[in-house]
């Protein structure tokens, strides 16, 4: 399933605006401490802004997105006691059995059973499920917080190319923020530099 709107997030202050549109990989830079997470927790409605910025969609406040956000945290919180559970976890409409198994195929996780727990999972695929579920949520906005720091060079790269792949056919905003930036930088179609918590991100600036 695929989410059929097309949004541009706008973030702003009195001098600067910054554009991110569906379909797109915005990755925050910043050295360690700089406000990375706090900035994705921003996008997530779930800390405020700094004073005199601004931050909307199609002019409607971010509340009003599908916005699902992947915390740095290993290993995982799952809400579901299945596979089956954590895929449709939040979803105003449950989908088929077929369309589940689907979701798992489309994400390299096709030798995983429904049935299985979430709690069996390895890192990289409890990843790729946590993906699996935010994708098939058509989620208008995605938050990466640190997703492949930990995987091989060879894994991280298995995982941004199908995030890369899956968010244009999507429709889907994606802001990841990674200590490991560089894997991700040939995937993004923008580069936003945090500096201080409280700073505008700087556009077009990496490491």
């Amino acid at each position: 399933m695929n989410n059929t709107n097309r949004i541009t997030m706008k973030l702003a202050d009195s001098k600067v605006t910054l554009q991110g549109r569906s379909g797109e990989i915005i990755l925050l830079t910043g050295e360690s401490g700089s406000g990375k997470s706090l900035w994705l927790h921003r996008f997530a409605a779930l800390a405020d802004l700094p004073k005199n910025t601004s931050l909307a969609t199609n002019g409607l406040s971010m509340d009003k997105l599908t916005t699902r956000m992947l915390f740095d945290r290993w290993p995982c919180v799952w809400l579901g006691q299945t596979v089956a559970q954590e895929l449709m976890f939040g979803l105003n409409v449950q989908p088929t059995p077929q369309q589940l198994t689907n979701a798992l195929s489309d994400w390299g996780l096709s030798a995983i059973s429904l049935d299985t727990d979430p709690h069996s999972l390895n890192r990289i695929q409890s990843l790729r499920l946590s993906l699996a579920a935010m994708f098939l949520a058509e989620a208008d906005l995605i938050l990466l917080d640190n997703p492949t720091a930990a995987l091989s060079q060879a894994d991280a790269h298995a995982v941004i190319t199908d995030i890369a792949n899956k968010s244009g056919q999507a429709n889907t905003i994606v802001v990841v923020a990674c200590n490991r930036w560089q894997d991700w930088r040939s995937s993004a179609s923008q580069i936003w530099r945090i500096t201080a918590p409280d700073a505008l991100p700087q556009a077009g600036i990496s490491d």
